[in-house]
């Protein structure tokens, strides 16, 4: 395995934010004199199989109905996948995000980040975790190892070398404690905790604090059950025990004089052991220990036992880092607020409205920073009669998970980007010498391919609660939309008019996007546009000239940096261009598989790679189709003039290029020639030297010369 394979990949962050000067001029009320409203319709195109999620049973998905049954995209879907583009495309700010710390466990051998935060004496603390009059208080305690070996033996049982917990009755945390429970009502307290004695062991192996004398010592223990032990048969002699998990966790000795207030200590702490521990409320049949176990005891008044990591006990305030196993999942240093900053905190900042604020809307903190949207797009209605796909197959939507740092964190890498450095360490969300102020890689997307193909389930993988069957519509299937807008600026109506054509490529709608579901192409009906300028005097423009005058505003806001040649515009272009995927990326659009062919876990193993993999960035080279807007404020000789009075179009044509106006502007133009040349332009007849301004095939007549 040479490379990392993953359905998505990013878009650059862009360290500048485009924030437009008329921003506090928005209004619903007072128009622009430059303003546009008006609808316009949509024709939504499925270039592979689609599915927008409706009804959801038994694992089965199935396409969003009216109440009358008709296939429909919901216009907030059609919403979100245009301002997605619009947002990369304007330069506006990446603020829609939660502020979480995502947790870091990496036992690999590249992760010494992870490991010189928790290896060494006394790194690692332990307590018992208990809420109080709505306080959440950590108790600090004592922690001994618990050799299974040894509480085998004292349980009083007919067969003691039969195991405690089997990983196929005992898997789950609540297996263990009610096995536990039962197993030793007689022996024990209420708790489960037990006499037993501890001592100080060195071997060839470790040094260690260890359990003796069960049942029959001076100090009270409570066990706490971590993970999967291995069967007892196996492992007696201390050379097998070296091979094998046998041993568990007791806790001793608490220590209420030293307890630490949680959130008075550190404000996040709790916040982000609940995240990491996915507490969530679906999740409560999960395998999770949190949600499977200890949140129901947390919720009762009773204890939960916890590994942490205190940055300075005897400091008011400082950082907590609180797990549910001895090497814990550490909650990062950064959140993703943090890994956003360190590119651009014009991202994070709140005055002022970008390009996307204005058009869709913003929601605030304070009355004064949220904003109306003057946008609404209509549900899109199937045009025509479609059937889903018969006899969908299973599959799991595996997530993309932004705690997988070599995918989700820029790093430094060799020349051809899939590799990391020599020397280098990963960054991860974690505070280093080497990486202070790391970043994440940008706006996910699932880049365009040519085909719906859902990955099959593992072989193996029998657990059909996680399986689903998309029953998807097929290619080529039609969908009518309008998008209605009101008091645009010409600016923001050509940013809205090119994120939803997007230079004819693909977008990425609905579910099994991973898979290459999804992808529809959108042509905008400028014949039939209904669109209204607020001052009369003014005419509606082309749709490319509108275009062109957003992507100009936006050069002169990147100090004169070409639109069409920036990093963020050429990724979206290339991902959303579907006939040179291979071309593109070093590995395969498919996730990584937890358990490949060879029962190896395929993340571990780009993490173990020498050197340790990195996702490859996507390839932007210019796609020849593309059109190079550059800008034109010339004067054309001898151009070929034609007026059409049926359509209001006045037209100018040389070897350098065609011009066009329509409406009244068309009109006034031709009120300025003599009658002469008037009828000879009606005629295609006329040579005329005229100034043009304008971009590419959207260049637009000024005057005649």
């Amino acid at each position: 395995m040479d490379q990392i394979n993953a359905p998505y990949n990013f878009v650059p962050l862009s360290d500048k934010v485009v924030i437009p000067e008329w921003g506090d001029k928005v209004s619903h009320d007072l128009p622009f004199r430059d303003g546009v409203s008006g609808e316009l319709e949509l024709t939504i195109t499925a270039k592979t199989d689609i599915l927008v999620g409706g009804t959801q049973n038994n694992g089965h998905v199935h396409f969003f109905q009216t109440p009358d049954g008709k296939y429909t995209i919901p216009g907030s879907s059609l919403r979100g996948m245009f301002r997605n583009v619009m947002e990369i495309a304007t330069f506006s700010r990446m603020s829609a995000v939660d502020e979480k710390s995502y947790g870091l466990r990496d036992i690999s051998k590249s992760g010494n980040v992870y490991q010189s935060r928790v290896t060494g004496a006394g790194k690692v603390k332990t307590g018992f975790l208990k809420m109080s009059n709505k306080k959440i208080t950590l108790i600090p305690c004592d922690m001994a190892r618990l050799d299974h070996r040894d509480l085998e033996d004292w349980l009083p049982r007919r067969d003691t070398r039969s195991p405690i917990f089997t990983s196929n009755r005992h898997k789950r945390v609540s297996d263990k404690y009610q096995h536990w429970k039962t197993l030793t009502a007689s022996i024990t307290a209420t708790d489960g905790s037990f006499l037993c004695d501890i001592e100080k062991v060195t071997t060839e192996y470790v040094t260690e604090h260890r359990v003796f004398k069960i049942g029959s010592g001076e100090i009270t223990a409570y066990p706490v059950f971590t993970g999967q032990i291995s069967d007892c048969t196996q492992g007696r002699t201390d050379e097998e025990k070296a091979k094998k998990k046998h041993k568990d966790f007791v806790f001793y000795n608490q220590q209420p004089e030293k307890a630490i207030d949680v959130n008075a200590y550190d404000r996040n702490a709790w916040k982000d052991f609940l995240f990491i521990h996915h507490d969530v409320e679906e999740s409560s049949n999960t395998d999770m220990s949190w949600p499977n176990y200890w949140r129901g005891e947390f919720r009762a008044g009773r204890q939960v036992p916890v590994f942490y990591l205190q940055s300075d006990p005897t400091a008011e305030t400082g950082r907590l880092q609180i797990g549910l196993a001895y090497l814990p999942k550490l909650a990062g240093d950064f959140s993703i607020y943090d890994m956003i900053r360190h590119t651009s905190d014009q991202h994070l900042q709140e005055k002022g409205f970008d390009f996307t604020s204005l058009v869709f809307g913003r929601v605030g903190k304070e009355p004064d920073d949220a904003l109306k949207g003057r946008v609404y797009f209509e549900p899109a209605i199937l045009q025509g009669d479609a059937t889903p796909v018969p006899n969908p197959p299973p599959t799991i939507l595996n997530g993309a998970k932004p705690s997988y740092f070599p995918n989700y964190i820029k790093q430094t890498t060799t020349s051809e980007g899939n590799k990391l450095a020599t020397g280098k360490n990963y960054a991860t969300y974690l505070l280093t010498d080497e990486n202070q102020n790391p970043q994440i890689r940008g706006w996910k997307r699932y880049p365009a391919r040519p085909e719906y193909k859902p990955e099959p389930v593992p072989a193996g993988n029998d657990n059909t609660n996680v399986q689903t069957r998309l029953h998807v519509l097929p290619k080529d299937t039609l969908f009518k939309s309008r998008v209605i807008f009101h008091n645009l600026k010409p600016e923001e109506l050509g940013a809205l008019l090119w994120s939803i054509h997007l230079e004819g490529h693909r977008h990425g709608l609905g579910m099994g996007k991973s898979f290459g579901a999804g992808q529809v192409t959108v042509d905008i009906g400028w014949d039939a546009q209904k669109l209204v300028c607020n001052d009369p005097n003014n005419s509606v423009d082309d749709q490319k000239i509108y275009s062109s005058k957003f992507m100009a505003y936006i050069e002169k806001r990147l100090g004169g940096q070409k639109w069409n040649d920036t990093e963020q515009v050429r990724s979206l272009l290339a991902m959303t261009y579907a006939e040179d995927v291979t071309k593109r990326f070093k590995g395969k659009l498919e996730h990584m598989k937890l358990k490949d062919e060879n029962g190896k876990n395929q993340f571990v193993i780009a993490k173990q790679a020498t050197p340790p993999l990195v996702l490859a960035a996507y390839d932007t080279s210019p796609i020849k189709h593309v059109p190079t807007y550059e800008e034109k404020n010339e004067v054309w000789e001898n151009a070929k003039i034609q007026y059409d009075p049926s359509k209001s179009t006045l037209t100018a044509t040389t070897s350098q290029g065609k011009a066009t106006i329509t409406g009244d502007e068309a009109k006034s133009l031709m009120s300025t020639l003599l009658g002469g040349d008037q009828n000879k332009a009606k005629k295609n007849q006329l040579l005329k030297s005229v100034s043009v301004e304008g971009r590419g095939n959207a260049i637009k007549i000024k005057a005649f010369m």
